[in-house]
């Protein structure tokens, strides 16, 4: 995190304000010392790193000569206002013989009720470990860690989507233990089948640590090995073999986990944080292949993994993980268009309902209700809110930060959003989407050169990423690298805005029979499921009226991309029509 000119921010459950020198968590509010709000701001300003206590004199104790004591009795005191057991660290940790580190992610606070405010003071905290757009290296931080892909090792190799999910499941189990860093289940699965040199995947990742396992299944038995080796010079810091029956998977997960935590808290004792058992193993089966099936992100991937998990629901109502992949797949079939918007998002806000009668404290279920709230509602106060609430149950769910960085670019903010993606990318280096977001802020701030970089991160990591080349393409269009543009936009899909970008670049390069008969493509195919993209191509060719007309049918359709209509370069020649700012009014956007 850097200083920002108004650094209001949250940690975990906290609002913190130093210009009022204050801290509150909803239900109180704490005035601090001002020398006990530096020490928050300094570790907030290198979260995630070891600050010695030779720099917090130097930073917060500048102006008067106190001995390191004063460092410890502060730091007690900071731990006792936030919460924060020293014995079970959930913000603020011990590093022995080094210093301390901040372990909750520092994100960007933006008060609900200035969502409608067109000049906004929130200004975002930048995350510290902001990815480096040109090199796959991460910053390495201690008891950082990375559960990568388990082998499976059966005798007909069709127990892969097993394999998958109980290294997920293990990453899950870590995530909700204070003081270790866990790589997100994206970037670790860019390993997958890979024999790559543990050095270098903890140099991808930043983790000091990578879980290795396997899995072997036979009938009702199975046999699980896991074990836990240091990237940087192959030491083993511990292992684990089990061989049970497969109504055990449960306790197997929470075995390993329990060990892995056991062999990485060398000062800091914790217990596993106790989770909801799922009642039923056929129930759990049918949950990771619904996992697996919903890694396919295709409408075939998403229709097989909404049936698996409705039947593990079938077996076992109270099963959450279920209930909540299902709501995850209803957003899905929604946001792609492969449901009618009113028949999608109102299935999913159901799907939501059902979750949070099961579990009120899901966070993951109010990030999607927060979604929902902001591309189908357009109530960007009530989607504010709601993410905050949903950050405030699980800060450093990376899902949940992507959300938040979805509804603040599409509020404009892009300070706020960038904040989210950062912190979203430094727990899972590899995500294409963080990356794809990025992109996009650097497009709209006009910093071509870093937002292609970004975009090109993402097709590295993911090369089949949906809009990333119609993405790509804009940006070398800004730049009027025009033959660049077009080779990106014939690699993208119809569906991912091929014909759209193609009529573009034509229109820039003045080949205007090719640019009218790529537009003729497009309204022919998507004029009923996508008509904001054609409005776009009618911008950009500066045809005025004809993109107003496209906009509005949009919002008639409740187009499921309009919400980027704030800050679109290719809306540009629009912004200056009265009819532009009346448009943003109806969406509910500040002008």
């Amino acid at each position: 995190m850097k200083s920002p000119d108004n650094p209001v921010f949250r940690i975990g459950a906290w609002r913190v304000e130093p210009a009022l020198d204050e801290i509150s968590n909803g239900n109180e509010t704490v005035k601090l010392e001002p020398q006990t709000m530096r020490l928050l701001v300094c570790l907030a300003e290198h979260a995630g790193s070891v600050v010695s206590v030779e720099q917090l004199l130097d930073q917060v104790w500048k102006e008067v000569i106190v001995t390191p004591n004063s460092v410890y009795h502060a730091v007690a005191a900071l731990r006792r206002i936030l919460g924060c057991d020293a014995k079970k660290p959930t913000y603020i940790t011990n590093i022995l013989r080094r210093g301390y580190r901040l372990v909750m992610p520092v994100v960007p606070w933006v008060d609900a009720q200035s969502v409608q405010s067109a000049d906004s003071s929130a200004a975002a905290a930048e995350a510290s470990a902001s990815p480096n757009t040109n090199s796959m290296t991460t910053p390495m931080t201690d008891r950082s860690i990375a559960v990568l892909p388990f082998v499976d090792m059966s005798e007909r190799q069709d127990q892969g989507y097993f394999a998958d999910g109980m290294a997920e499941e293990v990453v899950n189990l870590l995530m909700k233990v204070p003081g270790i860093r866990v790589i997100g289940r994206t970037a670790c699965s860019q390993f997958k089948g890979k024999s790559e040199d543990l050095r270098r995947i903890g140099s991808v990742l930043g983790a000091a640590y990578a879980v290795e396992g396997s899995v072997r299944r036979s009938g009702n038995r199975l046999r699980v090995t896991a074990q836990l080796i240091g990237t940087q010079d192959g030491s083993h810091l511990w292992s684990g073999s089990y061989d049970r029956d497969f109504d055990e998977v449960f306790k197997i997960q929470d075995q390993i986990a329990a060990g892995l935590v056991r062999a990485l808290q060398v000062a800091v004792g914790v217990d596993l944080p106790s989770r909801p058992i799922l009642k039923n193993a056929a129930g759990y089966d049918l949950y990771q292949r619904g996992r697996h099936a919903l890694d396919r992100f295709d409408k075939a991937g998403f229709e097989s993994a909404a049936g698996y998990f409705e039947q593990a629901l079938a077996l076992d109502p109270t099963a959450l993980r279920a209930a909540e992949s299902l709501a995850l797949v209803h957003i899905y079939i929604a946001e792609w268009g492969y449901a009618p918007p009113h028949e999608g998002f109102e299935r999913a806000r159901t799907s939501c309902a059902r979750v949070l009668k099961l579990d009120p404290m899901s966070g993951m279920a109010h990030a999607q209700l927060a979604f929902i709230y902001a591309i189908y509602d357009w109530d960007w106060a009530a989607a504010v809110s709601k993410v905050q609430r949903a950050l405030a149950l699980d800060p450093r769910d990376p899902g949940i930060l992507v959300t938040a960085g979805i509804i603040h670019l599409a509020l404009d903010r892009l300070d706020e959003a960038a904040g989210f993606f950062n912190a979203a990318s430094a727990l899972d280096p590899l995500g294409a989407v963080s990356h794809g977001a990025l992109g996009t802020i650097h497009y709209r701030r006009g910093r071509l050169a870093e937002a292609e970089a970004e975009f090109r991160r993402a097709l590295e990591i993911s090369p089949t990423y949906l809009w990333a080349h119609w993405s790509l393409g804009t940006v070398l269009l800004a730049a009027g690298r025009l033959d660049a543009a077009l080779s990106q936009m014939q690699q993208a899909t119809p569906d991912c805005g091929g014909d759209a970008g193609l009529a573009l670049v034509y229109h820039a390069m003045k080949r205007n029979a090719e640019s009218d008969a790529a537009l003729s493509r497009t309204t022919k195919a998507y004029a009923g499921r996508g008509a904001y993209g054609i409005a776009e191509v009618q911008a950009y060719r500066g045809e005025i009226d004809e993109a107003f007309t496209w906009l509005d049918r949009a919002y008639r359709q409740k187009d499921v991309v309009l919400y980027r209509i704030k800050g679109d370069p290719l809306l540009r020649n629009l912004e200056p029509d009265a009819r532009y700012k009346t448009f943003l009014r109806k969406m509910k956007l500040p002008e």
